[in-house]
């Protein structure tokens, strides 16, 4: 099933969630929602030992065919959301940052600021299957530090006020 964005926009455009899961910004949800106490992810920079065991050939370098294995388990076995500020922004909302947006979704209607369209994500996938049957999605608003403030549950229509 697909949504369109309606109301006080620019352009109306049409989400269609069931091809999200082919898309590079969707996002691992537990990776959105975990972050550490400083706010700071740890990464390893230095990855010397790496090529050094690649090049000796102790180790044998990830090829695409391993590449391609790994993405096809990852989206079987993990939960995503993609964020919905950039087609929010595409939208193109006539009264811009003042905008308010109404979602409709299974419990009634929630009205949310536009201006706080970052913190909007569409978690479309459970598991490596889809969250509802015919597709739709359910609207997490997440704050700064990676805590779900609110879900909103089997969103059924967007429309700009």
């Amino acid at each position: 099933m697909i949504i369109q964005l309606t109301g006080n926009v620019r352009y109306q455009i049409t989400l269609d969630p069931s091809t999200w899961i082919f898309d590079d910004r969707k996002i691992i949800l537990e990776d959105l929602l975990r972050q550490t106490e400083d706010g700071e992810e740890i990464t390893f920079n230095d990855e010397t030992e790496w090529n050094r065991q690649i090049i000796e050939g102790e180790t044998k370098p990830p090829t695409l065919k391993s590449e391609k294995k790994h993405k096809k388990r990852e989206l079987l076995e993990n939960s995503f959301v993609i964020g919905l500020a950039p087609f929010l922004e595409y939208a193109e909302a006539y009264d811009n940052e003042d905008a308010i947006i109404k979602f409709v979704h299974n419990d009634g209607e929630t009205e949310l600021a536009y201006k706080d369209r970052e913190t909007f994500y569409a978690h479309f996938s459970n598991k490596g299957k889809r969250l509802h049957e015919d597709g739709l999605f359910d609207l997490l608003v997440v704050d700064e530090d990676g805590r779900e403030q609110n879900r909103l549950e089997y969103v059924t229509k967007i429309e700009f006020q």
